[in-house]
């Protein structure tokens, strides 16, 4: 039996909107993403150069990237839906139908120390995003190797924002996919996580998608029994997000034990 029993009528995948979700979380900095901005550029400035760094399970987004660009040569992401893939191409390609996301630029600038980034400092972030995006694959987290056995241990950065707890209302299977997922982590890597707090759904327009409720202490219980260890975890009260199924997040920093 999953220990965290569901209560509320999921919608499917299918049912899944990219556009309507972008639309009503990210057409401004809200609260959860600034903070989620603030601890990526917090954690990017403590950690070595990496030639590549992988965003795992990146949805429809690209904003965490931004972070990424000063400490990573390459970056790859990995994605389940098509659908969520397609909007990073256009992103990409610059695609006049693709989400702006120069707040979030502007933000992440702003965050490192730039005091008022000027649209030509915002641009030049998001073209070096575009440089160093090199691969948007596809993954699942629910298998063993999400990127295949050649992927395993490859990654000295990862990072995975709102995923596994965001695709399943099973506690079980969340560990199952933060396993899958951690297993990309090169022995001495980092992993960088965010994840809605005790939250049973999160809401895309009048449809609930499933979220395992998982706390800081599950996260904690999670990357140890992963192998990780120097755990930096926060967590932040986002209250104005209750309505749409949670009103705190958790961020953890944590290394991969060396063999």
């Amino acid at each position: 039996m999953p220990d965290h029993a569901p209560e509320v009528t999921y919608a499917p995948w299918s049912e899944w909107s990219p556009k309507e979700y972008l639309s009503e979380y990210y057409a401004e900095v809200m609260s959860d993403e600034r903070f989620a901005l603030e601890f990526l550029v917090e954690s990017m400035r403590l950690l070595p150069p990496v030639s590549a760094a992988l965003d795992f399970g990146s949805g429809p987004t690209v904003h965490h990237l931004f972070a990424l660009v000063p400490k990573a040569e390459e970056i790859h992401t990995a994605e389940y839906l098509p659908g969520n893939r397609t909007e990073i191409e256009n992103w990409v390609k610059g695609h006049a139908s693709a989400h702006d996301w120069s707040a979030f630029a502007c933000e992440t600038l702003r965050i490192e120390g730039m005091t008022n980034p000027l649209p030509a400092a915002v641009e030049a972030r998001e073209a070096e995003t575009r440089r160093r995006l090199k691969f948007v694959m596809a993954a699942d987290a629910g298998d063993t190797d999400p990127l295949g056995v050649e992927k395993r241990g490859n990654y000295s950065l990862v990072t995975t924002h709102y995923c596994a707890e965001g695709a399943t209302n099973d506690k079980e299977t969340w560990r199952l996919y933060m396993r899958n997922i951690a297993s990309l982590v090169r022995p001495g890597g980092t992993l960088i996580l965010s994840a809605c707090g005790a939250a049973d759904f999160y809401c895309v327009g009048n449809r609930r998608f499933p979220c395992a409720g998982v706390t800081a202490q599950d996260v904690i219980s999670s990357l140890t029994s992963n192998g990780f260890h120097h755990l930096d975890l926060r967590v932040r009260s986002v209250p104005d997000h209750s309505a749409q199924g949670y009103s705190y997040v958790i961020f953890v920093c944590a290394m991969k034990c060396a063999l």
